[in-house]
């Protein structure tokens, strides 16, 4: 499953199109299926789903910040937004590029019939924000379209809050159709208890009491009365909180502890604090050493890309070694920022092929096309909380990784 032509234009895109592309840097193109609940099957050929059978369609997927009130705004990097001074936050969207007037879209830049540039447009992906919105632990169901984020509050009672595959909170009609509990063991008698989950307006909820932390529970729920129960596990490093007007909600559902290939780490910020993934630019700096003064896991602190190769490349096998670290804790829903950082280092590397010998840069072209297409993978199966899938997009990373590292020059 390597993407020979991940970053190069399809052979059969018009040769205005080409030319408008050439010094365009693009996400890898990939094969999606459109059918609701297969938007987690991406190729890197064409063909038909391996679900439903349906035609795969070419596009571009791309990591982008975004206000979460004002849709409208995108950028390449963290920041606030220029509206209401918001924090964005990261999602991914289909990129695509089309004439005024058009409805037909194009996979890569090209020029209109006036002459003028075709205007690039952004879509939301199902499934491409996965940021938690109450502060807590965000999750996506097995059926690949329910999410849901779980939170656990002073009062002791945890609360289910419940969406769609585009992070829409449910319509009341659907909240009436699920049913659900939470299970928690009893501190004293070390016995399992089950608290019915009752709804309350648009979350369910339920009294579990105060328990020491880290906090672990389990809710089983059914998203229609005659469908299977979906598990999913839970653990709290501490209450959560609303994010405070004007902020951003975390990027991550969880604090993990240190990944070993990254510096100490000071202990796991609370749960309910937004990540520097979503709350501070990329410092100017060259430095890779990450500012461990919030407490943050600095698996979870996005750096700015180095400039030399030999830099790159170490940094990709801190990111890969901190993918590793969170599967074996079973941080499933954070290994998208080491994931997405590590495809960012990929296409750095991508800029320095051409100066490899061709032999090299026979291996490095489709080693980083496909590292950067398993990232997004990662992010997939990680909110889903598949750790057998998630496992086995890791092998495929871990080959990539290690195909790349054996291209490039370790040393300037």
């Amino acid at each position: 499953m390597v993407l020979a032509a991940a970053f190069a234009v399809g052979a059969a895109l018009p040769r205005a199109q080409k030319a408008a592309a050439k010094d365009v840097e693009l996400p890898p193109l990939s094969y999606v299926c459109i059918m609701a609940g297969d938007e987690d099957v991406i190729e890197d050929h064409p063909g038909k789903c391996r679900k439903c059978g349906m035609e795969l369609v070419p596009t571009r997927l791309d990591t982008v910040w975004t206000c979460p009130v004002h849709a409208a705004i995108h950028e390449s990097k963290p920041g606030k937004c220029p509206i209401d001074g918001r924090q964005l936050i990261q999602m991914t969207m289909a990129i695509s590029w089309t004439c005024p007037g058009s409805d037909k879209e194009e996979t890569a830049p090209g020029t209109c019939a006036n002459g003028a540039p075709m205007m690039k447009k952004y879509a939301p992906r199902p499934h491409g924000n996965h940021n938690p919105q109450h502060g807590g632990q965000f999750f996506m169901a097995s059926d690949n379209w329910h999410h849901l984020e779980g939170t656990y509050l002073p009062s002791g009672v945890f609360r289910m809050h419940l969406y769609d595959d585009y992070t829409k909170p449910l319509p009341l009609a659907q909240l009436r159709n699920i049913s659900g509990s939470v299970f928690v063991k009893d501190q004293r008698t070390g016995e399992e208890k089950t608290i019915p989950l009752t709804r309350s307006g648009q979350y369910l909820q339920g009294a579990i009491g105060k328990l020491p932390f880290p906090a672990a529970m389990y809710a089983k729920v059914k998203f229609k009365p005659d469908a299977p129960e979906n598990r999913f596990d839970f653990t709290f490093d501490s209450y959560s909180k609303e994010p405070a007007p004007g902020a951003a909600p975390p990027t991550t559902t969880a604090a993990p502890t240190a990944a070993p290939a990254a510096p100490a780490a000071a202990p796991a910020a609370p749960a309910a604090s937004p990540t520097p993934s979503t709350t501070t630019a990329p410092s100017t700096s060259t430095s890779t050493t990450p500012d461990l003064s919030s407490g943050v896991d600095p698996a979870l602190v996005p750096l700015p890309v180095p400039e030399t190769v030999p830099e790159i490349l170490s940094q990709l096998r801190t990111r890969t070694d901190q993918i590793r670290s969170f599967i074996d804790k079973g941080s499933f829903a954070s290994i998208y920022v080491p994931a997405f950082q590590a495809k960012d280092l990929a296409l750095a590397l991508d800029a320095h092929k051409d100066k490899l010998p061709a032999e090299k840069r026979r291996v490095a072209e489709p080693a980083i096309a496909k590292l950067v297409r398993v990232a997004y993978m990662l992010d997939a199966f990680g909110d889903l909380g598949n750790k057998q899938q998630i496992t086995e997009a890791y092998a495929k990373f871990l080959e990539a990784a290690k195909d790349i590292q054996s291209s490039f020059p370790a040393q300037p």
